[in-house]
């Protein structure tokens, strides 16, 4: 198709703001993969190189994206100073998985993103510092631990988000119960000797690996909430020891 014509009053009326909220809609209805600096400017009216006025290349584009998404994220909502420690964490990741699901672009823009950081994501990092930290974790341990706890429900969410990967898509429910008969049989058929306990377990592994793992959100909340309590009792264990 041929380029636009371009006018002033178009160029006038364009904003990186207008061109980002442009990208976002765009995103939202088609994916991510669908953002691209010429369609963008096709549905604005004007030519590829207006655009380039506001945005070095696409993955300038794709960081304003992200941080425009991410803006109003706060996963304190609803903190009481009389909740322990555990039940802010808790607070805190039930938030983040409710805010992330109402913007079906924050998870693929938080992988895509290659900036110096969101303002959002400071503001969480600061709040679960926060919150380890009174809890009684040693600085560096805490920060650590909200690494790998960032990854573990990133992944988590990404799992229940398989949509975040071009070309991937859930199943129908007839097409999981093929795949669910088929992944048992598999099993069923491993030799005796030496899985024996997977044979044994063959329709739990099966129905467990293919049911939606949107079940299984309270559980990876309570190992991860579990584990960070494990961690502290041997932490203090550890530095009485210490101290005799």
């Amino acid at each position: 198709m041929p380029a636009p014509s371009e006018t002033s009053a178009q160029r006038a009326r364009l904003t990186r703001a207008a061109v980002v909220e442009r990208a976002i809609e765009l995103g939202t209805a088609e994916g991510l993969e669908a953002v691209t600096l010429r369609r963008l400017a096709g549905d604005l009216g004007v030519t590829p190189m207006a655009l380039y006025r506001h945005f070095r290349d696409k993955q300038d584009l794709i960081n304003a994206m992200a941080e425009a998404v991410l803006a109003d994220m706060d996963i304190t909502v609803g903190f009481r100073l009389s909740m322990t420690w555990t039940e802010r964490i808790r607070r805190a990741m039930a938030n983040y998985k409710e805010q992330t699901d109402a913007r079906p672009l924050a998870l693929p823009l938080s992988i895509a993103y290659s900036g110096d950081g969101p303002p959002a994501f400071w503001t969480m990092l600061e709040a679960l510092l926060g919150i380890l930290l009174e809890a009684g974790f040693e600085r560096r341990q805490a920060v650590i631990l909200i690494r790998t706890i960032s990854n573990l429900l990133a992944g988590y969410l990404v799992l229940l988000r398989q949509d975040v990967v071009p070309g991937s898509a859930r199943p129908d429910d007839r097409e999981v119960e093929r795949v669910r008969k088929r992944f048992e049989l598999v099993l069923l058929g491993l030799p005796r000797e030496g899985f024996a306990n997977l044979v044994a377990s063959a329709d739990d592994v099966a129905e467990v690996w293919l049911s939606d793992p949107s079940q299984w959100w309270e559980n990876t909340v309570d190992l991860m909430v579990f584990g960070l309590e494990r961690l502290l009792e041997r932490s203090t264990v550890a530095k009485r020891a210490g101290r005799k």
